[in-house]
């Protein structure tokens, strides 16, 4: 095998950066010094092509070779387009040449060889990468912030090594941007309370960083208005803010509302109170346990005016009718559960009970009154008598001896029978001149055995009895008994009228006399 095939089969097996095993394989090969002046010596660079991470290093080898592929003695000068060259050393015809990268590109690393021998170049190419990111750090690795506050990650990255790696491109992400956003200079803004996780990535590394964020918690609580008065049935809306621990307001916290009377005043969900009855309570808000209250004073809606129905009334004497006072407030609107007073004007026509019960009493006309709070309404009530609709007179018949008299009754009566008192009664006589009768209804018989018609008139109806005188008694003839005078200071004889039907006539007789 020559030494040139021999050659070429080490510098196959060489690395990028490390020459050692080719370095060994050549050292069986002695340099050989050339004294052929017109030789032609041949400089080749192993490796020829190098790709390397910044910051990153690697070995030349550099060896002169005689047209038989000996290796030949020169010396060697080494230069960079790019990098520096750390060291360079020569052993047994080998050149070294230590070469630093110290900034991203393509460069030549170019060996020059010269010497008594000839002289000659080759030329390796070096390309410097950035390092890859092997691992990233974002510090803090843990946060917690208040709803709107805000705070700046950083994330560093680093190849597998540890090494920091500056100028990287590096993304963020949030896995909750409703909870906590970020920007892309990994500024994280908090947005509403929950967790989020923020991310950094570069070149496909990334590392992330769990955030929690709470709402800022409730300092103070104030309710407005502070203290109200409300009127019965009235409504009001109460606000309650909540703020921080340096005053400010904060938005969609929850309240609570309470009432320490709701027999008084009532308050909803939304802080909307309402009065009940008068009296006095206190409304109370809460958030986070922090509070405020408000006081209230409830009274009654004043009355401005009373409706009395019906607002007239006819009633007839004996009759009763209801009336009902109704207390408005300034709008018209009724109130319920005010005292009410009556008064008659003229309690001798009607009277009034405390209810609004109203009777007549006799005609004529009365203002009735019904006052509540000093305002006061009426209804007028008249009052007429109950008409006559018919007269009784008693006895209807009647039979009376000659020159006698007789006592007659007459009892008005309206449409249901029912007796009229109180009525004024027009007494006349078919025959005045037989018989007569007084204003009270006294009959005395001026002529003997006649048959005359009493009338009793009361407002225009009227009624009758007929009364007969008996025929005078024969002379030495025995009276009717029945018929004769009661004696002074005797008794009617009453069982004996009965047994002779005369119960209704006067008379003296007696069965014991």
């Amino acid at each position: 095998m020559t030494f040139k095939h021999k050659l070429s089969r080490r510098l196959a097996l060489l690395k990028d950066a490390w020459l050692v095993v080719a370095l060994a394989a050549l050292g069986c090969e002695k340099p050989l010094a050339v004294t052929d002046p017109g030789a032609t010596i041949r400089l080749q660079i192993t490796p020829k092509s190098v790709t390397m991470p910044t910051d990153g290093a690697a070995q030349l080898m550099a060896v002169a070779l005689t047209p038989a592929g000996d290796t030949a003695t020169i010396d060697v000068n080494w230069s960079v387009t790019g990098g520096t060259i750390a060291d360079t050393n020569t052993h047994g015809g080998r050149h070294y040449a230590g070469y630093k990268a110290t900034q991203n590109g393509k460069f030549k690393v170019v060996a020059h060889g010269h010497g008594s021998s000839g002289s000659g170049s080759d030329t390796a190419t070096i390309t410097v990468v950035p390092a890859a990111v092997a691992s990233m750090k974002v510090i803090p690795a843990v946060v917690s912030l208040l709803v709107g506050a805000s705070v700046q990650l950083t994330a560093t990255t680093a190849d597998s090594a540890g090494n920091v790696l500056s100028g990287r491109s590096i993304s963020w992400s949030s896995s909750n941007a409703s909870v906590a956003s970020v920007n892309s200079n990994g500024l994280v803004a908090s947005v509403a309370p929950g967790s989020a996780t923020i991310t950094a990535t570069s070149e496909g590394q990334s590392a992330a960083v769990p955030v929690t964020v709470t709402n800022v918690p409730v300092a103070s609580l104030q309710v407005s208005p502070a203290s109200a008065n409300l009127l019965v049935g009235q409504a009001l809306s109460l606000t309650a803010t909540t703020r921080d621990s340096a005053g400010n307001p904060l938005i969609g916290r929850p309240v609570s509302w309470t009432s320490s009377n709701p027999s008084v005043a009532t308050v909803s969900s939304s802080g909307q109170v309402t009065g009940v009855t008068q009296g006095s309570a206190t409304i109370t808000a809460t958030s986070e346990s922090k509070s405020s209250t408000a006081a209230l004073t409830v009274t009654s809606v004043p009355v401005a005016a009373v409706a009395v129905a019906p607002a007239t009334a006819n009633l007839t004497v004996g009759q009763t009718v209801q009336l009902t006072a109704t207390p408005k407030d300034s709008a018209g609107s009724a109130l319920t559960g005010r005292t009410v007073t009556w008064a008659s004007s003229n309690t001798a026509v009607a009277t009034v009970g405390p209810s609004g019960l109203v009777t007549s009493k006799a005609a004529g006309s009365a203002t009735i009154t019904a006052t509540s709070e000093g305002k006061a309404g009426s209804a007028t009530v008249t009052v007429a008598v109950v008409p006559v609709a018919s007269v009784a007179v008693t006895p209807a018949t009647a039979t009376i001896p000659s020159q006698g008299t007789l006592q007659l009754t007459a009892t008005p009566k309206d449409a249901n029978g029912n007796t009229l008192t109180g009525r004024s009664v027009t007494w006349t006589s078919s025959a005045p001149t037989q018989m007569s009768v007084s204003p009270s209804g006294l009959v005395t018989d001026l002529a003997d055995n006649v048959t005359v018609s009493i009338t009793a008139t009361v407002e225009g109806q009227s009624g009758a009895s007929v009364v007969t005188v008996q025929a005078p008694v024969a002379s030495g003839s025995v009276p009717d008994p029945t018929l004769l005078p009661v004696a002074s200071g005797q008794a009617p004889n009453l069982s004996a009228y009965l047994a002779l039907n005369v119960a209704n006539q006067p008379a003296g007789f007696s069965y014991n006399d």
